[in-house]
């Protein structure tokens, strides 16, 4: 059976044993929408882990709105995996997913964009079998799409649907005892790194072996015992964290400059004998907001990002390999970015784990819902926090967004006194931070914020010294509906207390080119040559206001129909990354500490 997709789908949690499942599968469009997996009939191939809609999934129906989709493959265990449980891991399936395995109900998990396991092993079988998943995904705007159009057809910024599997299945085998999940925490000041492992269960003599290395060489290791904990006669929940301090001497620092990473091995032994053994990695950095600043390694730093919506011509949401998003990465940081947003979807890990290599700075965002009801908030809430806790490990990641532009709330604007909505944006922001501190959170990117880090605008004015009339008349009134989407920046009900001020959308240029039709913001420029000059003008305006400390260029590549990008869709040249980089390769003059 062909094989897609190769590479070890996590790379920031690495096992050396492991069987690829993707690849060809059974595959059956459901719309009499049919209970019991023994009813189905498959009648097509789909090419996993590619969305239906996409070209390399051997489908490529787009314009198909089947809510409901089901895959069937067989498989077999090897033989020296006996003795161990089996873990089933799914990468991301949009949205409902429900799992058979030998005809028997193993589970099933809500939620598009994060990862899920099932232990599987007590359904297994001698030799082969068969697994079955079913997906419902509706076309409800309580649920988080980010960009997915909600329409038959793209439209404006809006894209292509995806439907079930989109990131790799896998198999793993693990002991009784083993890691489940680690968090890692860099502390530069107090030169250390502060680990917490979750844990399958605890055993008598068993200890946790942490071992540092930096470029091939051991650094640090600390030897943990793992000791049951009581609590007025009970164990505590044998998954509870375990913590330990690693240090780092004369820590080698993380930036954009200079990406350094140490590597990790955690080992877990019982009674001497090594049962599990995970590998990661972390970069020695600390990221915060300083006064009107942000800081990283406690200097102040510019942030210039550009805007990245992660969508592939024949894959849409899922490149057709790891080189792919390399590419991207390697465009992002030719053209002179220190950082990136990746804008309303939560990304392949591997786009993270080479943004820590390469060194870019990432602002990881929730795909958004559009419809405010309960169901949002929890459809939202539950799975913003399965993202954060994800993501946490990744040194790239520097903040969190929640929201986007008010999407699912609306009413903010129309309904001021539904205070149900200000407590949604509050408790998002609050959450985030309750579940990572440590990072930067931006409540409500563009517009309308409340509890926030950073104050974020959005404005599209293609005209230089509008944008620096608008920036002023903020500066003046921070409740004012002074930019062109005459929303105010900051909510009534909240003062603007000195944060970070960024323009985290600005831009979009599009330029006309024979035989190119499509969407873009403004009117297009005549030529190339037009076009940078647009983007100089517009990013010297934001370099020379002196209490703005970074910017976000909409954005990276056209997608679908829309073609503002730096590069076409299919990641061609339109001016050369040098001529990017003379653009937005520049940091302010005299840019330096805190005003």
């Amino acid at each position: 059976m062909e094989v897609l997709r190769t590479e070890y789908p996590r790379p920031d949690f690495v096992r050396e044993e492991w069987q690829s499942l993707n690849g060809t599968w059974d595959f059956a469009f459901d719309d009499e929408r049919v209970i019991s997996p023994r009813l189905m009939q498959f009648t097509e191939e789909i090419r996993v882990p590619f969305p239906f809609q996409a070209k390399l999934s051997g489908i490529g129906d787009s314009q198909r709105t089947t809510p409901v989709v089901w895959y069937r493959r067989s498989f077999e265990i090897p033989s020296n995996w006996e003795g161990r449980q089996i873990l089933l891991h799914f990468g991301a399936v949009d949205y409902e997913t429900f799992v058979w395995v030998n005809g028997e109900f193993v589970g099933c998990h809500k939620g598009g964009y994060v990862p899920f396991s099932f232990d599987i092993t007590a359904y297994l079988a001698d030799g082969e079998n068969e697994l079955i998943v079913k997906v419902i995904d509706e076309n409800k705007a309580s649920q988080p799409r980010g960009k997915q159009s909600a329409n038959y057809d793209n439209w404006a910024c809006w894209y292509t649907r995806v439907t079930g599997i989109w990131q790799s299945v896998w198999l793993e085998p693990v002991a009784k005892a083993h890691i489940k999940r680690i968090r890692l925490h860099p502390d530069i000041d107090n030169e250390c790194l502060l680990v917490n492992a979750e844990l399958s269960e605890i055993l008598d003599g068993a200890e946790l072996r942490i071992t540092s290395f930096f470029q091939g060489v051991r650094q640090a290791t600390v030897n943990l015992p793992i000791e049951r904990k009581h609590y007025r006669n009970c164990d505590l929940h044998p998954r509870a964290e375990h913590r330990a301090v690693l240090p780092v001497s004369e820590p080698r620092l993380w930036s954009p400059e200079k990406p350094n990473l140490y590597d990790l091995t955690l080992e877990l032994l019982v009674n001497g004998e090594v049962v599990d053994s995970v590998k990661t990695y972390f970069g020695m950095r600390k990221v915060e907001a300083r006064g009107n600043k942000i800081y990283l390694n406690n200097e102040p730093y510019y942030l210039r990002m550009v805007l990245d919506q992660g969508f592939w011509p024949d894959g849409i949401y899922t490149p057709g390999s790891v080189d792919e998003i390399k590419k991207d990465v390697d465009l992002i940081k030719a053209a002179g970015f220190n950082g990136v947003r990746k804008h309303q979807k939560i990304e392949d890990p591997y786009f993270y784990h080479y943004c820590a290599q390469v060194g870019l700075l990432v602002w990881a965002e929730m795909p958004s819902a559009y419809n405010y009801d309960e169901y949002n908030v929890a459809n939202v809430m539950a799975e913003w926090q399965q993202v954060v806790r994800r993501l946490y490990n990744f040194p790239s990641i520097m903040a969190w967004v929640p929201m986007n532009e008010s999407w699912g709330v609306e009413q903010l604007e129309t309904t001021p006194n539904d205070s149900r909505l200000w407590h949604h944006l509050d408790s998002l922001y609050n959450a985030t931070k309750a579940l990572d501190p440590h990072r930067l959170v931006i409540s409500n990117d563009g517009w309308e914020m409340g509890q926030t880090d950073i104050i974020a605008i959005h404005e599209y004015t293609p005209d230089s010294k509008k944008l620096a009339r608008l920036i002023e008349a903020f500066r003046k009134d921070p409740h004012g509906k002074v930019f062109t989407h005459r929303r105010p920046i900051i909510l009534p009900e909240y003062e603007y207390e000195g944060q970070p001020i960024l323009v985290t959308e600005y831009g979009g240029v599009k330029v006309e080119e024979p035989g190119v039709a499509g969407w873009g913001y403004g009117q297009p420029a005549r030529d190339l040559r037009e076009m940078l000059s647009r983007m100089r003008e517009l990013t010297d305006t934001i370099l020379a206001q002196p209490d703005i400390c970074g910017y976000c260029y909409t954005q990276l590549t056209d997608v679908q129909q829309e073609v503002n990008g730096l590069y076409t869709f299919e990641r061609e040249h339109r001016a050369s990354p040098e001529d990017y980089a003379a653009i937005f390769g520049r940091n302010p003059e005299n840019w330096g500490g805190e005003r």
